[in-house]
C-alpha cells in the first residue's frame, strides 16, 4: 500500500491481518522483524495485541523475563496493555497513543526516554480484504543520533551566528573592555555556564580583566599562583567552581599570558564543540587585545617621540619637499624667534637663510637633497648671524625629512679664545727667550748711537785741525753706525716674529712658503732650545701650502716647545732637535719636527690630540696644545702623525696639501727710475716724519705734516703732491679717515697713498686695506722696500 507520510517518514510494511497470523504470512512478519532494525507491534481493533517483534523489546530495553510474561499472555488485550505499561515505565510518562485505539489516523510523534534514547513512533491502521480497518501496526525507530546530531549542528549554528558577531564587533571595537565582557556573556549563554572570565596570569598571581557570572567578585583581586588550571576551577577555584575549560589566548611570548576560562559549579563534561568554540572566541579576543596592544604601544612610541622631540634642547625641524617646515620644536621656535604656529608651513629659505653652507651656493634645497648631509652653516636671522650645525635625516615619513641645528656660535667664539689663548700662552713661554734676544742687539745699538752722536762731534772738531786723526773716526762712526743697523735690524726680524703669532682672528688662506713660517718659529724657540739641544734644519725644497701663516706658525712652534721640554736641560751635546722638509710621492708636503727626548708612553699615544690630556707636571701645561694644533692642521684639509717610544724620542710629522698652482703671468719687471716727485710725509711722530725726509730727500723734494687735519690744509690751498706717505693710526684723525675724506671729494690725491703702520692693526684697519686695496708698509721698514713701493706708486702700478 502506499504510505500516507511518504517524503516525510520512511515506509511502513503493512500487510492485511489474515496474511499475517495465519500460516506462512505470520513466518513472513518473523522474518521481516528479524531483518529490520525497527521495532513493530499489531493490535486488532477490540485491542489485543497480535505481534511484537524482538527488537521491538530490545528497542525499548525489556529484559528476557519480562519479554516472557508478555508473550505467555497470548494475543490477548491483557498482553497489549502489559507491554504498554513496560513502555511507560522506560519513557516516564503516559503513552496515550498506545492507550486509544484509533484505527483510522495515520500519526507519527516522538518519544523520549529516561535513558536518553529517543525512539519514533509510526502508526497506522491495518485494512482487511474489504478494505474496513482491522486494527493497526505501530513502528518504533531509535533516532537518538539523529537528533543528538541535529542539537549538535543547531550548537554549531548558533556558536557560528555567535562568533560572526563577536568578529565584527572585534572589527569596530575602539575599546576592547566591552568586546572580552560580550564575549564572556556569549559564552557563558550559549555553553550554559556559571561563569566564564578572562584571567590576565602571571607567576605572581593574576587579574581578571572581563568576566560574565561573577557578580560581587572584585575584578582586580590578585588570584593565588596556586589557583593553577591542574584542577577544578582553575584560576577561579576558590570561587566553588568545581569544573572548568581553560584556553590561551595566543599572543606574543613575551607579551601578558592570558586565559579564557568557561567554568561550572555542578559536574560537567565540556564537548569538543565547546572547546572549539571557546578556542575560537579566543582567537578573536587575541587578535583585539594584540590590535588593542599594538595601538596602545605605538600610541606610547609616539607620545616619546614627542617629548623627545619638544624636550630636545636643539633645534629640530620636520621639513617637507620644497623645505617647506612642517612641524618644529620649542628650541627652533626659539632660535628662528616665531611660535610653532607661525613656523609651519613656510619655507626654509624665507625663516632662515643661509649665509654659507657645507651643501655650497644651493643653499638649503641642496642641503636637503643630500640627504644625510652634516656641516656648518651661518644662518641670517632678523636679529643677529649664528654659526649652526646641520644635520639632515631623510625619509622619517614620506616625503619629510628631519633637520637638526645646533648653534655653535658661542662654542667656535670659545674655540678661537682658547686657541688665541693657547698662542699667547706659547709665546708667554718664550718671554724670557725674547726678552733676552732683544736685550743682546739694544745693547749694542744703543752703545754704538751713544759713539755715534759723540763721535760726530769730534769729528767736526778734528776736521778743522787733524784731518787724519779725522778720518780715522769717521772710519769708527761708520762702523758703529753699520753695527747699530745691525742690531737694529735683528731686532726688526724679532719684532716681525713676534707679530706673527700675536695676531687674534686672522682666517685667510692662501699659499704659506714653510721654510719662511718654520725659520720664524725657530727663532721664536731659539733661546728654549739653544740649552737643551743642537738644531738641526734639513729644509728640502717644497712647494707653498694651502694655509694660514700665523695658524701654520702655532703649530709649529707648540711643537718646538714641547720637543725642548721633552729634553733636559744640560746635556746639549747629547740631544737633538732636527727639522725637515720634503715633498711625498702623492703630492703632500711634509714637515717634521723629531727630538731625542724622554718619548711619550704606548698607552698615551692614543690620546696625545684629546683636549686638557696633558703628560706634563700640572702648571707646566694645559693640554690643548696638540688639540688646536690637530684641530688647524685638519681645518686646512692636513694631517698630523706621531710617532713616539719611551727613551728614543718622538716625530710629529704634518702633512699639507699643496696650494693650488697659480697661473703663468708675465714677470714682473723693475720699477723704473722715478724722476723726482713731491712727496707729502703724514706722520704724528715727528721722528718717523724726519727720517723719511732724510731718506727720501736726495731723490725727492719731501714735505712734512703732523697730522692729517695739516695735510687737508695744504692739500686745500691747492698744493699738489705726487705721493703721500701717511701713517695709518693716529689720534684725532687717522689715515683712513684721511683717505675717505679725499675720496668723498673727489680728490684724485686719494689714488696716490702709499700708508705706514706699526703693525697693532685693529679690526676696522684690516678691514679698510682690504676693501680699498690701499699699499701698506709696515714699521720698522727696511729702506730698500720703501723705495720700491714709492717707486712703483709713482709710475702708476697696480696694486698688487
Amino acid at each position: 500500500m502506499t504510505d500516507p507520510l511518504a517524503g516525510n517518514v520512511r515506509r511502513l510494511p503493512v500487510a492485511r491481518a489474515t496474511d499475517l497470523f495465519t500460516g506462512s504470512p505470520a513466518a513472513l512478519f518473523d522474518a521481516l522483524s528479524a531483518a529490520s532494525p525497527d521495532g513493530f507491534l499489531i493490535s486488532s481493533v477490540d485491542g489485543r495485541l497480535l505481534a511484537a517483534s524482538e527488537r521491538l523489546f530490545e528497542l525499548w530495553g525489556v529484559p528476557a523475563a519480562e519479554r516472557a510474561e508478555i508473550r505467555a499472555l497470548g494475543h490477548t488485550v491483557a498482553a497489549r496493555q502489559a507491554l504498554q505499561l513496560a513502555f511507560e515505565r522506560r519513557a516516564g510518562c503516559e503513552l496515550g497513543c498506545c492507550r486509544q485505539l484509533d484505527t483510522s489516523t495515520v500519526r507519527v510523534d516522538e518519544l523520549s526516554l529516561v535513558d536518553g534514547r529517543v525512539l519514533e513512533r509510526h502508526v497506522a491502521p491495518t485494512m482487511g480484504l474489504d478494505g474496513a480497518p482491522t486494527g493497526r501496526m505501530v513502528v518504533f525507530h531509535d533516532i537518538t543520533r539523529r537528533k543528538r546530531n541535529e542539537s549538535a549542528l543547531r550548537e554549531r549554528v548558533r556558536h557560528e551566528a555567535a562568533l560572526a558577531a563577536l568578529g565584527e564587533l572585534a572589527m569596530n571595537a575602539e575599546d576592547v573592555v566591552p568586546l572580552a565582557k560580550t564575549a564572556c556573556a556569549t559564552a557563558a549563554e550559549l555553553l550554559r555556564l556559571d561563569a566564564v572570565a578572562v584571567v590576565r596570569a602571571d607567576p605572581r598571581g593574576g587579574s581578571i580583566l572581563a568576566a560574565a557570572g561573577l557578580a560581587g567578585v572584585d575584578r582586580e583581586r590578585a588570584l593565588s599562583p596556586a589557583d593553577a588550571a591542574g584542577r577544578p576551577g582553575g584560576h577561579l577555584a576558590t570561587l566553588g567552581f568545581v569544573a572548568a575549560l581553560e584556553v590561551a589566548l595566543p599572543g606574543r611570548e613575551d607579551g601578558p599570558r592570558r586565559i579564557l576560562g568557561a567554568y561550572a559549579r555542578a559536574p560537567r563534561t565540556f564537548s569538543p564543540d565547546d572547546e572549539r568554540f571557546l578556542t575560537a572566541a579566543a582567537s578573536v579576543l587575541a587578535s583585539a587585545l594584540a590590535r588593542a596592544d599594538a595601538e596602545h604601544e605605538l600610541l606610547s612610541r609616539e607620545r616619546q617621540l614627542r617629548a623627545v622631540f619638544d624636550g630636545a634642547r636643539d633645534p629640530m625641524l620636520i621639513v617637507a619637499g620644497g623645505g617647506l617646515v612642517m612641524d618644529a620644536n620649542a628650541a627652533a621656535a626659539t632660535l628662528l624667534g616665531d611660535g610653532r604656529g607661525g613656523l609651519a608651513g613656510r619655507p626654509l629659505d624665507a625663516l632662515a637663510p643661509l649665509a654659507s653652507a657645507a651643501a655650497g651656493e644651493g643653499g638649503w634645497a641642496s642641503l636637503l637633497a643630500t640627504g644625510g648631509a652634516r656641516g656648518e652653516a651661518e644662518l641670517a636671522l632678523p636679529a643677529r648671524r649664528c654659526q649652526v650645525e646641520v644635520a639632515v635625516t631623510p625619509g622619517i615619513l614620506p616625503g619629510r625629512a628631519l633637520v637638526t641645528l645646533r648653534d655653535v656660535t658661542e662654542t667656535r667664539q670659545l674655540q678661537a679664545r682658547l686657541a688665541l689663548a693657547d698662542r699667547l700662552a706659547s709665546v708667554g713661554t718664550l718671554a724670557a727667550g725674547v726678552a733676552h734676544e732683544l736685550n743682546t742687539p739694544l745693547a749694542y745699538v744703543s752703545a754704538n748711537l751713544a759713539f755715534v752722536s759723540d763721535g760726530v762731534e769730534r769729528l767736526g772738531r778734528l776736521l778743522d785741525g787733524a784731518p787724519e786723526a779725522g778720518a780715522e773716526l769717521a772710519r769708527q762712526v761708520a762702523d758703529a753706525a753699520r753695527d747699530a743697523r745691525e742690531g737694529a735690524e735683528r731686532m726688526r726680524v724679532i719684532v716681525r716674529d713676534l707679530r706673527t703669532f700675536s695676531r687674534g682672528q686672522d682666517d685667510d688662506e692662501g699659499p704659506v712658503e714653510l721654510a719662511s713660517v718654520l725659520g720664524s718659529c725657530l727663532n721664536m724657540a731659539a733661546a728654549e732650545l739653544c740649552r737643551r739641544a743642537r738644531v738641526t734644519r734639513s729644509l728640502s725644497p717644497v712647494p707653498p701650502v694651502r694655509g694660514n701663516a700665523a695658524r701654520l706658525g702655532q703649530v709649529f712652534l707648540n711643537l718646538l716647545v714641547n720637543a725642548a721640554q721633552a729634553i733636559p736641560e744640560g746635556a746639549r751635546e747629547r740631544h737633538e732637535v732636527r727639522v725637515t722638509t720634503r715633498t711625498l710621492p702623492d703630492g703632500l708636503v711634509a714637515a717634521e719636527v723629531r727630538d731625542t727626548g724622554c718619548g711619550i708612553p704606548a698607552e698615551h699615544l692614543a690620546r696625545v690630540f684629546d683636549p686638557f690630556f696633558t703628560t706634563k707636571p700640572p702648571g707646566v701645561g694645559t693640554g690643548l696644545g696638540l688639540a688646536i694644533c690637530h684641530g688647524i692642521v685638519t681645518a686646512l684639509g692636513g694631517a698630523i702623525e706621531v710617532e713616539s717610544a719611551p727613551g728614543a724620542g718622538t716625530t710629529f710629522r704634518v702633512l699639507l696639501p699643496p696650494a693650488p698652482a697659480a697661473g703663468a703671468g708675465a714677470p714682473t719687471p723693475p720699477p723704473r727710475a722715478a724722476a723726482r716727485a713731491r712727496i707729502l710725509v703724514v706722520d704724528d711722530e715727528p721722528l718717523v716724519a724726519s727720517v723719511l725726509q732724510r731718506t727720501l730727500q736726495h731723490d725727492h723734494e719731501v714735505v712734512a705734516a703732523s697730522s692729517a687735519r695739516g695735510a687737508l690744509e695744504r692739500l686745500a690751498r691747492g698744493e699738489q703732491f705726487d705721493a703721500i706717505l701717511c701713517d695709518l693710526l693716529m689720534p684725532e684723525m687717522s689715515g683712513m679717515e684721511l683717505h675717505r675724506t679725499l675720496v668723498a671729494a673727489g680728490d684724485p690725491h686719494s689714488g696716490r697713498m702709499l700708508f705706514l703702520s706699526g703693525g697693532a692693526f685693529t679690526a676696522s684697519a684690516r678691514a679698510f686695506l682690504e676693501t680699498t686695496g690701499a699699499r701698506c708698509l709696515e714699521k720698522p721698514f727696511e729702506v730698500a722696500a720703501l723705495r720700491g713701493t714709492l717707486a712703483r706708486l709713482l709710475a702708476g702700478d697696480a696694486v698688487a
